[in-house]
């Protein structure tokens, strides 16, 4: 059962490396995209910021109703 286990893991690593070599190319080009044009790269951050944003923001509003109607109802009933 060990053995097993074993061959598995070693697979498992040999795997990680070869993918690790296969990545290396596309990460060094897209770190040197990063350098050559930070402004690309800030405007992509800033875009995915504001989405974000955009859906707290809809989960506040939804929230705020939903407050609203309980407070509406604690009110007409009373408690």
């Amino acid at each position: 059962m060990f053995d097993r286990l074993k061959k598995s893991a070693s697979q498992v690593l040999s795997k990680r490396t070869e993918y690790h070599e296969k990545a290396k190319p596309y990460i060094d080009k897209s770190l040197q995209y990063c350098k050559d044009n930070p402004s690309d790269v800030m405007l992509g951050v800033m875009t995915l910021l504001l989405w974000d944003m955009e859906s707290d923001i809809d989960d506040i509003e939804n929230a705020s109703k939903l407050s609203a109607a309980v407070d509406y109802h604690n009110f007409t009933k009373g408690g």
